[in-house]
């Protein structure tokens, strides 16, 4: 059974404390994405917009329309969630908690789920829903071993009409295991490219 997203966000608010609406939306839709590729159900039943800033939440938006912060979710209550629920937000707090409001913006719109709702909407507000099915697809992927997380993108590129060289895979094999960052190695392919 789904979670209700005012409770939801009240754990957020609860752990975290105060912060700008666009962080609780996103902190929101990361915990709806991790546990559709986690648990293949949904947190909460909700739809998420895809609005040009990143995923809106629209009964979250209009409680906190005009706000510069947020401290309290009154209509939520955390001890109404169930223990997995608790269990992926935790997760997400770990893992996107500490990212600035900007950069975890800048995440979730460099992502193929937000990506693949906006393409081709010009219009500033938008009710197209970020696909569930994509966000369980694609943060599944995303959790997979560096192999296979390497296999996926090579796949993928080749789809689009890129093929990648035995030194390009294993530049993308230092980015999944971690040992070199990601935006070395996107500078690095770049100038190849660009040279060739």
């Amino acid at each position: 059974m789904a979670e209700n997203v005012d409770d939801v966000a009240a754990c957020l608010l609860a752990t975290l404390g105060a912060m700008r609406p666009t962080r609780l939306q996103l902190l929101v839709y990361y915990a709806q994405a991790w546990h559709l590729a986690g648990h293949h159900e949904h947190l909460f039943d909700d739809p998420i917009e895809a609005r040009p800033d990143g995923p809106v939440i629209r009964r979250l938006y209009d409680q906190t329309r005009g706000r510069d912060e947020v401290d309290a979710w009154p209509a939520g209550d955390p001890r109404r969630l169930g223990s997995r629920a608790r269990g992926v937000i935790e997760w997400v707090l770990r893992s996107y908690g500490s990212f600035p409001d900007g950069e975890l913006s800048r995440i979730a719109r460099a992502e193929a789920p937000w990506r693949l709702a906006r393409q081709g909407r010009l219009v500033r507000r938008s009710t197209k829903a970020v696909d569930p099915a994509v966000m369980a697809t694609y943060y599944d992927r995303l959790r997979a071993s560096p192999d296979t997380a390497v296999l996926v993108a090579v796949g993928s590129a080749r789809l689009e009409g890129h093929e990648f060289g035995p030194r390009e895979v294993d530049l993308l094999r230092a980015v999944a295991a971690g040992t070199r960052p990601a935006d070395d190695i996107v500078a690095e392919l770049t100038r190849r490219y660009r040279a060739s």
